[in-house]
């Protein structure tokens, strides 16, 4: 699903320990945001051993396609609140 947002780019590994755990998913996959100095938006995939599994960014244009992605994600992949 995120490699399908237009724009998106593999990230550097560099910034995973900076980002930040937004959600975590049914298998335990933990969701992680880190937003650069120039508001360019990141998301990492980590692993419950907090290994990065997947990273990726996308330029200010795609933005919005990427938090509809992450919205999507959230909404299909986590418990629901009961």
């Amino acid at each position: 699903m995120l490699v399908n947002v237009a724009g998106m780019t593999m990230a550097h590994s560099r910034n995973f320990q900076r980002a930040t755990p937004f959600f975590i998913l049914k298998d335990k996959t933990v969701v992680k945001i880190f937003i650069n100095p120039v508001q360019v938006k990141h998301i990492f995939l980590a692993d419950d051993n907090n290994k990065m599994i997947f990273g990726g960014y996308v330029g200010w244009i795609h933005t919005k396609e990427m938090n509809k992605a992450i919205d999507k994600i959230k909404q299909e992949f986590t418990e629901e609140a009961m």
